[in-house]
């Protein structure tokens, strides 16, 4: 059986219990104020030794062909009939299971009415750029799918004719819907991770420099799953429907303060309580809406200040070490590799994927330049 912390758990015990608790383990707080963090079990002489979440393949030896496909390839795409199983009941987008004519389980994913492209164009771009990077993720592949190869399943859970007419009618656009398609993971489902749990994994801790880049603001513990493959437990980051521009939590664009501060930040609530609410917090009102593609994504980017929408006790934990390490395997990137990731979004207008590749590009260099000297900048880009 599955074990599953409620969110709202989760999130109260990140945002609230932790820093309670912090001041009593004296050992991480004491050497972060001398200057000495908590060293990574797993990172030596710059090099990763292994990690459930992370495998090393080299950024520079992946063909642009290879980055747009990530763990995917052409076959994978779902094929009709396809037979919806049950509804899709955890978090706000809309979606259903289905098995296809091969026997192949997916879950579908629907964009907003407002915005069909938003959603499911940045969970494809974002997993393949973080496949790029070495993290293990499932295949997301945007799709379009006719509404007369869908079938009900007897006995489909949470979803009947009516329901499932009322989510599509909306979203067809020349007798298809777009949809992100998710393959089902093999293996045996354990759970999520506990992201605390691997805050001296190198990798799991430098994962904050590879969603700041992304905007992936939703990084809770359950966005993560880990799955036994029958030799070994492998780490699955999942669900990227709140990067780029989009936020899967409004059905919408991000807010401006997405990316600047928690949804409940203690800090900046202690700061407005101080100055009795004459404090404004760092957020981006400057930034609009970019299409109802993109959403709001902006080149303005400060790496080393990104938060994510709660907590994560990993990202904390993150040293220079750790972030030299991520800024190493970002610069080892092409522009063309960053161009074939956004490729895999599919989006319809030419003008959304360059702002997207362009703007990418913009927070990169703003990580590298943080983290890197040139020297070091330049030996990583050589090996492109």
């Amino acid at each position: 059986m599955v074990r599953r912390q409620p969110i709202w758990w989760h999130l109260f015990d990140v945002t609230v219990l932790e820093p309670v608790e912090q001041p009593f383990t004296l050992v991480r707080p004491a050497r972060k104020l001398l200057g000495t963090p908590t060293r990574a079990l797993n990172l030596r002489h710059g090099e990763l030794t292994g990690s459930a979440f992370f495998t090393n393949r080299d950024p520079a030896g992946l063909t642009p062909e290879q980055v747009r496909w990530g763990p995917s390839t052409p076959e994978d795409a779902p094929a009709a009939p396809m037979t919806i199983t049950k509804a899709k009941m955890e978090g706000k987008t809309a979606g259903f299971f289905v098995t296809d004519a091969r026997g192949a389980r997916y879950l579908f994913k629907l964009d907003p009415v407002d915005a069909p492209e938003l959603l499911s164009g940045a969970e494809a771009v974002t997993s393949k750029l973080l496949y790029a990077l070495g993290y293990h993720v499932p295949s997301y592949e945007v799709a379009r799918v006719r509404p007369e190869d869908l079938r009900l399943a007897d006995g489909a859970q949470g979803m009947d004719a009516a329901s499932l007419d009322a989510l599509l009618l909306a979203r067809v656009e020349r007798g298809t819907v777009r949809v992100s398609a998710s393959r089902l993971l093999e293996g045996e489902i354990l759970g999520p991770a506990k992201f605390k749990r691997f805050r001296d994994c190198a990798d799991v801790r430098a994962l904050r420099l590879a969603y700041g880049w992304v905007n992936n603001i939703d990084a809770k513990d359950h966005n993560s799953l880990l799955v036994w493959n029958g030799k070994e437990t492998v780490g699955y980051l999942i669900d990227f429907g709140t990067s780029l521009g989009a936020d899967a939590g409004t059905g919408g664009p991000k807010h401006p303060c997405a990316g600047r501060l928690n949804t409940v930040d203690m800090r900046e609530l202690g700061l407005k309580l101080v100055t009795l609410g004459q404090h404004h917090p760092p957020c981006d009102y400057e930034s609009p809406d970019v299409s109802p593609g993109v959403g709001r994504f902006s080149a303005r980017f400060d790496p080393e200040h990104w938060k994510p929408y709660a907590p994560n006790l990993a990202f904390k934990e993150m040293n220079d070490d750790d972030a030299r390490w991520m800024a190493r395997r970002m610069a080892r990137l092409s522009a063309a590799q960053v161009e074939a990731a956004v490729s895999a979004g599919r989006y319809s207008h030419a003008g959304d994927a360059a702002y997207l590749v362009a703007t990418l590009e913009a927070r990169r260099e703003a990580i590298i330049r943080r983290y890197l000297t040139p020297e070091d900048a330049n030996t990583s880009k050589e090996g492109r």
